[in-house]
Formats: structure tokens, sequence, C-alpha cells
């Protein structure tokens, strides 16, 4: 614990003085009640009393006397608190293809825009972060409570080049908490490498170096990827790679389709080309990591996923004042004494 103000604890060395001071007014009330009573009657008329009990409001007096001057200090203490641990990553493809005009006005403003209905709805404590992946995944956003800085970023997307939605999900399983720890060194090898054979790369073992993965898979916090995309991965990691990473470290994998069916004809290049619109891929990509797909036209789709998304209170140790813990404990302790004074001998220290 630490004081804001600590040259206000030198005020606690007048708690001696005042108990001197309530012992002296104490005898000088006796020997004034007994010179002005009766010797005989005045035991009848005051009664037993056991000599603990005119200690305890006094004692309970000066503590709260304590932690009043305690108080005047601004006493500092990390104090464990309630977080919500769950976290979501969106991923939104800004590769060439999301420039179609099957959806009004580009299939990336429909994705933009359906992201912000996802963020909406999301409740409020929910760590969120934000991937653009076109030829890379890039976190623009690591997982947190500012959704301002969020919307800023989604404001920003501007259409890349290829697509490769596998190396957005291993963006995405870096920045989720504790999924990079956990998974180790399997994790970093697609970021550095990229390798393409699913078979090679979803074995199980531990870490390099043979120490296991921490933390373990029961502490790992609710974790979500949404990817928004047409479905068309060109480049890059395998995205059934970092699914089956994702299946392993308890992530779930939602993904929102963008185009329509038969694909749309833009121009590029001096001609025109056919963007085709991948779905299939997107389902299957959902339903390996234990999500659900999505069409971008489905509102109602889009809320559902953000409900989905759980809770995993944690308690975080943070730095706060506890002033008015120091003054409520105080004011309790000298209403308890008055109660007790009050009760015995009839009057109010």
């Amino acid at each position: 614990m630490s004081f804001t103000w600590p040259g206000m604890l030198w005020a606690l060395g007048v708690i001696p003085l005042v108990l001197w001071g309530a012992i002296l007014a104490a005898r000088r009330r006796r020997r004034t009640e007994t010179r002005l009573a009766d010797v005989h009657l005045y035991s009848r008329i005051v009664g037993p009393v056991a000599p603990w009990r005119g200690r305890v409001p006094l004692v309970l007096y000066m503590i709260a006397l304590a932690l009043l001057l305690l108080a005047m200090a601004r006493p500092v203490a990390a104090i464990p608190l309630p977080v919500n641990r769950a976290a979501v990553m969106l991923t939104i493809d800004t590769s060439q293809s999301m420039m179609a005009t099957d959806l009004k006005p580009t299939r990336l403003e429909a994705a933009k825009t359906a992201a912000r209905e996802v963020l909406r709805t999301l409740p409020r404590s929910v760590q969120v972060g934000l991937v653009a992946f076109s030829d890379v995944g890039t976190v623009l956003v690591p997982p947190s409570t500012d959704r301002p800085t969020v919307e800023e970023a989604l404001e920003r997307l501007q259409p890349q080049q290829s697509t490769s939605v596998g190396s957005a999900l291993v963006e995405a399983l870096s920045a989720l908490p504790d999924r990079k720890e956990f998974l180790g060194s399997r994790l970093m090898q697609l970021r550095n490498t990229g390798p393409q054979d699913p078979q090679a790369q979803t074995q199980t073992g531990p870490p390099v170096g043979g120490a296991p993965a921490q933390p373990s898979a029961g502490d790992l916090p609710p974790a979500v990827i949404i990817v928004f995309s047409d479905g068309v991965s060109n480049t890059g990691v395998d995205p059934r790679i970092p699914a089956a990473l994702a299946v392993e470290a308890r992530v779930k994998i939602h993904a929102v389709g963008f185009g329509q069916e038969g694909g749309a004809v833009m121009p590029y290049g001096g001609g025109l080309i056919l963007v085709p619109f991948d779905a299939a891929s997107l389902q299957q990509l959902a339903q390996q990591a234990g999500g659900e797909y999505v069409k971008s036209a489905d509102e109602e789709g889009l809320r559902r996923l953000a409900r989905q998304i759980g809770y995993a209170l944690g308690w975080e140790r943070r730095r706060a004042e506890v002033t008015a813990v120091f003054a409520g404990a105080a004011g309790f302790l000298m209403l308890t004494g008055a109660g007790l004074s009050l009760a015995w001998f009839r009057r109010v220290p």
C-alpha cells in the first residue's frame, strides 16, 4: 500500500495524546461522580459494570481515529477487480476482389458495415481487435475495449492485392490473449515460413525444447475470430492449418461471406475479369473450427454471432485509491462505539 499524501501520516502522532486525554477525562468524571453521589447508593444506581466494557468504546474510537487519519493521506492499494476476459478478432478481407460491386457499394464497404453491426452488438466489456488481410495479415488494433480505435481503423481500410485467409488467421491467433504462449513454436513457424502442408503442421507435440505449452487449455479465456471475406484464398498459408491450431487453442472461427452466387464482373488492367465468390470455402472453415457461416445480408445472423461470445470473469489487480474504504470503516466503528456506550452507560462519549 502507498499514499498519495504521505506527509499526512505525521498526524497519527496525535493518537497517543487523544488517548491520554480520554483516560484523564474518564478518571476526572469518576472522581466527580464519586464525590457528588452517596457512597452507599452510588453502586446501586450505577450498577455493576465489567471493567472491559468501559474500554471497548474507547478502543473503537481510537481505531476509527487512526483510520480517518490514514484516509487523510489518501491510501492507494492494488485491489482485485472482476474483468471480462473474452476476446474477439475481426478479420477483414481487403483484397482487390472485395472491390466488386455485386454488393453495393462494394463488397469491402459491405464488410465494414457488417463489422460495425457486430461491434455494436458485442458487450462493451468484451475485448475486440482488428486484422486486415490481403497478401498478408496485419494486426491493426490488438484486443482491447477501445471501440473508437477499432471503428477508426475500419474507416481507413483500403483495397490491396491478393487474398491470404490463412495469414489472417495466424495473425489473429497471435494477437488473442494467451494463444501465442499456448501454441508456441508451431504458430511462430506459420508466421515466419508460411508452410503449406496441413498434415505436417497440425501435429500436436510440445514446443521446441520439450517444455509443455503454457498456459493450459483449461485456463484459456473464450476467444472468437470472425472472418469477413468473399472466400477466395489464393496465396499464403493454407487456412486449414491455422484453423486446426485454433481448434486446439479453443478459438471458434465464424465466417461472413460477401458476394453473389456466380461472382461478379469488374474492370481490371484495362479489361474485365470475373471475380468469384467462394461461399463453400468459408463454410468449411467455419465448420472445421466449430463456428458458423453467415451471409452478409443476414443482419440477425450477425447479431446472433455477437451474442454468442462468451464471458470468462477473471480477477485483475489494479491500483486504486481506497480512501472511501478507510473513511467508511472509521464511521462504522464510531457508530458501533457510540451504540455500545449508549447501551451500557446511557451516554455517548
